[in-house]
This record gives structure tokens, sequence and C-alpha cells, in this order.
């Protein structure tokens, strides 16, 4: 065996100490902790866009359906649940005892995103063509939400959208107009908005748009159509 052969099988086997481990796993830990940190601030930023855009979606698929299928389809925004509900209440609308759950989902947590009333710094509803009022939340007449805290809309198959009526089988509704408001509350006052954003329902035509408020506007009106309607 040659010297340099000796050094090779003298030399212990290389690798990492206890130390360096322990070293290499903290420096991991740390930039998982602030990855996680900066990625939940991240999602929690975008949670109002993500909720809005939801309710606009399930609207639009409302308003679709009573076009195509011809019968009534209701969205009930639940703040009792807080759930948001999309039913399609079929051909016979003397009963509400073939009423169907199309879909639902859960809406974020109020702490981090409000459903209504409109902000406290917010005074005035986005520049629709016809004034568009507040969305009304008050005690539902429809069985699977009785009792409950509730705005109902609900589009017809003639196009125009309508208010809960005064019984499970829509009598008595009406043609209404629906802004509906889903904002992140501000850290310091809780009544003021960090991100606001606005869906409007024309009740006439049933038409549907989503709405940005941009608090560094100079504009009167701070409102921005999102061009998301239909």
């Amino acid at each position: 065996m040659d010297k340099m052969d000796q050094k090779r099988f003298d030399r212990p086997n290389a690798g990492f100490s206890v130390v360096e481990l322990l070293v290499v796993l903290a420096l991991i830990a740390v930039m998982a902790g602030v990855t996680l940190f900066y990625t939940s601030a991240h999602k929690k930023l975008y949670q109002p866009d993500e909720q809005a855009l939801q309710i606009l979606d399930m609207m639009q698929e409302a308003r679709q359906r009573a076009l195509t299928q011809r019968r009534t389809m209701r969205v009930e925004v639940n703040l009792a649940t807080n759930t948001v509900k999309l039913y399609d209440e079929n051909k016979d609308a003397t009963t509400s005892s073939d009423d169907f759950l199309v879909r639902s989902f859960n809406m974020f947590s109020t702490t981090n995103v409000k459903v209504n009333p409109r902000p406290s710094e917010i005074g005035y509803t986005p520049p629709e063509t016809m004034p568009v009022p507040d969305a009304v939340f008050k005690t539902s007449v429809y069985t699977p939400s009785i009792s409950q805290s509730v705005c109902t809309i609900r589009f017809l198959a003639n196009g125009t959208a309508v208010d809960a009526g005064t019984n499970a089988t829509g009598a008595g509704a009406v043609p209404t107009g629906v802004t509906l408001y889903i904002w992140s509350p501000n850290k310091t006052d809780n009544t003021k908005s960090d991100i606001a954003r606005a869906i409007t329902v024309l009740g006439p035509t049933g038409v549907i748009r989503f709405w940005e408020f941009d608090h560094s506007s100079t504009n009167t009106n701070k409102w921005k159509d999102s061009r998301r309607s239909s």
C-alpha cells in the first residue's frame, strides 16, 4: 500500500457534525416560519376579493339558470350561518316542498371579511345607471333558513330580480335592486375598510356587476366597475 492509499484509508469518513446539523435545521425552521407568516398575510389580503367573486359567480349562475331553464333561482346570503346558498325553486310556484339546494359555500370569518353593512368611511353606492339600494337582511320566510337573518335575491325566468316575497313560495315579491358590500375591516377601526368590494343587482333587468373601491382615488365616487358583469 503506497502513502497516498494509506492517507485515504486513514482519513475518517466525511460528514456533518451534530452541531452543523442542528444549525441547518434551525435555519430551515426559521425560513419556514417566515414563509408561512407572509403566505398567511398574503392570503388574508385577498380574502375580500375571493369571497366577493364566489358570491358574484353564484349570482351569475343563478341568473343564467333562471333564463335557460325557465324557472326561479334563489340566492340566500345568510349571516346567521355565514353561508351563501343557491336554490332551484322548480316549476311549481304553488309549493316550496320541491325546492332543492344546487350548491353552497361557507364565507370567511367575519373577523377577516364582513358582508354588509357598508363601511363607515363610504357614504355612497356604486354609480349605477339607476339607484340600487343597499341589501336588506331580514328574517327569512323560507324553510331551510326560517327565522334567520338573510338577504334573499330571486332570479326569475323573465330576467328580473325580485325580493323574498311574503311567504315560502315568494308570494308578493317585487323587483328590487341590491347592493351587497364585501370588505375587510381596518385593524385600528373595524367599522372602516382596508379593502372594499360591492356587487350590484339591477331588479328590472337582473344585470349583475362587480365593483372595487379605490381608497386612493381623487374622484368624488371612488367605486370602479371591475367589468365583471352579466
